[in-house]
């Protein structure tokens, strides 16, 4: 099914900042708990975030404060808003939480410690770190990480962090509070995040504007209770 790894999907990065949005692209490889490492791509346009996955036939977009997700099968498009669904009775028991999904994620930054070592990824350079953590399952971790104060990766933190609030309705981990604080972006963390391209091209305009109206999953609720 493909909503499953598609929720899962979206608690697999480690980001955060804020400034003035542009647009810009920002592709990587993240680990996604039970459904294995992925390949994301994610352009920005304004305010506008959109989150696509290498083979599956949708996509999440974060306009206007509001989450969507929009699937295609069998040339049908879906547009189902996800602030919506979460609204609905009993979402809580159908909505996969982030330990539900299997990802691992710290849940308390012990250190953060620069290692006095530069490298690039993606042709962005950043500082090696070490960091101690310990995980949502309470166990401590130890990690290398590169990080960066580019504007287009910091500018691409800023509303991934608003997605996964919006999505989740919990809180961002506390990594990515720390990295926001300290200006600072993740070009990769351990083997659970790498980033692989980085540019200023968000695509056409139109690939932010929804292509259809969300479904009333209200209506439907009611219309099956009759």
């Amino acid at each position: 099914m493909v909503i499953r790894p598609f929720t899962a999907a979206l608690f697999t990065t480690l980001v955060a900042a804020t400034s003035s949005l542009a647009e810009g692209r920002v592709s990587f490889i993240a680990d996604a708990g039970d459904a294995g490492q992925m390949s994301m791509t994610e352009r920005w346009f304004g305010s506008a975030l959109r989150t696509d996955i290498e083979g599956m036939d949708a996509y999440m977009l974060l306009r206007d404060d509001s989450v969507y997700s929009i699937i295609s099968m069998a040339g049908q498009i879906t547009v189902i808003d996800l602030g919506q669904m979460k609204d609905m009775p009993g979402a809580a028991n159908q909505t996969p939480s982030q330990n539900e999904a299997g990802v691992v994620f710290p849940d308390e930054i012990v250190t953060i410690e620069e290692m006095g070592e530069t490298r690039e990824i993606a042709g962005v350079e950043g500082d090696v770190h070490e960091i101690e953590w310990v995980d949502n399952a309470g166990q401590p971790r130890t990690d290398t990480a590169v990080l960066t104060d580019d504007t287009r990766l910091l500018e691409h933190q800023a509303l991934k962090m608003q997605l996964i609030e919006a999505i989740s309705g919990e809180a961002p981990n506390p990594l990515m509070v720390e990295l926001q604080d300290r200006g600072l972006a993740a070009l990769s963390f351990g083997d659970r995040f790498k980033v692989t391209e980085v540019n200023g091209d968000a695509g056409p305009a139109g690939d932010f504007e929804l292509p259809a109206e969300p479904m009333d999953l209200g209506n439907m609720m009611n219309m099956g209770n009759q």
